[in-house]
């Protein structure tokens, strides 16, 4: 079992690894040529009304998470029958879910003569825009349901090969027809048509590979008397994703109702290059989300323990690689990229990079967290919520998009870097934390003087806005850094040894 985990998480890892740098490529490409050839608005309005789909999406509460939990097990034992209902109750509920969303969407749309007037993009094109991203977005909770059986059973890869192909199409297209015809419709249009497409091969997969798999999402009122436990917990999710909205997803809306539609593109711009390293962790460790829990369904203590100090290792090590790169080249990129006017002031840069930081370590303690299934700590939820919004309306109606990242950050210190770690080793673990927060401050310690380090090189010599500049800067300074930083982390901090013998070539013979 833990040969086939592994070879399962190696193969999803490999496809995230290809995929993400044919996606990060066509999104740097496409980015330039979208804001050139359809404008700052209409960018700043894609981003806007994604927010909005993303605030209405909250009403899935989590039932996936659930769903993903409860088949663990009876993947583990083959037990067809089971992992049948399980999912044929996972459509039901996704169908209602999905009929929740169409709903609300409709009932937002009426407001948007009052939203978006005076925003110098036509209503016709906002209606069309956010219905053929609505539709695009229907098709996982009406149609696609079934891929969730994919995903607990760590064969992620196979929807990645497909989802991912899917989108570079889409973006090539849009390319081509937005630099020849400048037509913001059309490029809603493709949007829409790929995933139609994307759904239909997806599907055709899923029927491939599980040709036993028959759902009934008729039966699923009947169903979910057999499984009371999946509402118990859906319930207590419910609490933590309306947090995880107000902290990852708001933040066009806000800055679109603090500053303005401009602004949210110049945003966009730095979130799209933090967003596809993020999605660099999401493609290449998707398959861990099972693989861990599997490996906690196992009930191996001391391997529990193992795989969590290297995971949580890499995060860090990884994290802390991208931050002293993105601290002195991440300007110099934007400038490059898009055009010097888009650049940030430094502060919002600090604040947008302090923000990755927590959201890309947090997965090393979330994602046991969820494994154990520990999901009842809402108050910490509402919490964290209630000082995010606090922060971001007191400081954000004076700040601006200052006050927005401070609201996110001030909670996260105070319930994801403090309290969630406590949580997990009380609950989950059931041991003291203290090795947890020496080791972690032996991480935040190492960084910390490395950056030290990088910004007294920087005072000699800063990276210009060129493509040699960037190059150069980055193989001359940035990666000697790094070679210094991942040897103190080898050398100093638990898992790293373990994680390094994983590589087949590492490993000692004899």
């Amino acid at each position: 079992m833990a040969n086939s985990r592994v070879h399962k998480t190696v193969m999803n890892a490999k496809v995230g690894f290809v995929f993400y740098f044919v996606s990060i490529f066509l999104a740097f490409f496409s980015r330039r040529i979208f804001l050139e050839c359809l404008g700052d608005e209409f960018i700043g309005l894609a981003g806007t009304l994604y927010s909005i789909l993303n605030f209405l999406n909250i009403s899935e509460i989590g039932i996936g998470t659930c769903i993903a939990y409860f088949l663990y097990k009876p993947i583990e034992e083959q037990n067809r029958e089971k992992i049948c209902e399980i999912v044929s109750l996972f459509g039901y509920l996704y169908r209602i879910i999905g009929t929740v969303i169409l709903t609300g969407a409709i009932a937002v749309s009426a407001f948007f003569p009052l939203i978006f007037a005076d925003k110098g993009v036509p209503l016709s094109l906002t209606f069309f825009a956010f219905y053929a991203f609505l539709g695009s977005h229907l098709i996982a909770y009406f149609i696609n349901y079934r891929q969730i059986l994919l995903d607990s059973d760590q064969k992620t890869y196979k929807i990645s090969i497909w989802t991912q192909t899917g989108g570079a199409i889409a973006t090539i297209l849009q390319m081509a027809l937005a630099y020849h015809y400048h037509n913001p419709y059309i490029w809603a249009a493709i949007q829409f048509l790929l995933s139609v497409f994307t759904c239909w091969v997806l599907n055709w997969v899923i029927s491939r590979e599980y040709p036993w798999l028959k759902t009934d999402k008729s039966r699923g009122r009947e169903i979910l008397k057999k499984y009371p436990d999946i509402l118990v917990k859906a319930k207590q999710i419910v609490i933590h994703r309306l947090k995880n909205f107000f902290l990852s997803k708001s933040d066009e809306i806000l800055i679109f109702a603090f500053e303005s539609l401009q602004m949210v593109a110049y945003y966009g711009n730095y979130v799209m290059i933090v967003g596809k390293l993020t999605g660099l962790f999401n493609q290449v460790l998707m398959g861990m989300n099972a693989s861990i829990g599997n490996l906690v369904a196992e009930g191996n203590k001391w391997n529990i323990r193992k795989v969590f100090w290297e995971y949580l290792t890499f995060r860090y090590w990884t994290t802390g690689c991208f931050i002293i790169a993105l601290t002195f080249l991440i300007n110099p990129v934007i400038s490059w990229w898009v055009g010097p006017k888009y650049i940030l002031a430094d502060h919002i840069v600090f604040l947008i990079l302090l923000n990755m930081y927590i959201m890309l370590t947090r997965p090393s303690v979330d994602l046991f967290i969820n494994a154990y299934g520990l999901y009842d700590d809402v108050w910490a939820a509402y919490a964290e919520g209630i000082i995010n919004l606090a922060v971001t309306l007191l400081v954000g109606y004076f700040y601006g998009l200052v006050g927005i990242l401070l609201g996110k950050i001030v909670s996260m210190l105070l319930l994801v870097v403090i309290w969630k770690p406590y949580f997990l080793y009380k609950q989950g673990f059931k041991e003291s934390l203290l090795p947890y927060c020496r080791n972690v401050g032996v991480h935040l310690a190492i960084l910390a003087a490395v950056l030290f380090l990088n910004s007294f090189v920087n005072s000699f010599y800063r990276a210009d806005s060129t493509v040699a500049g960037i190059l150069v800067y980055g193989v001359c300074v940035t990666l000697p850094v790094v070679v210094v930083y991942s040897t103190a982390v080898y050398l100093l901090c638990p898992g790293a040894k373990d994680l390094v013998n994983r590589i087949p070539f590492s490993k000692r013979k004899g």
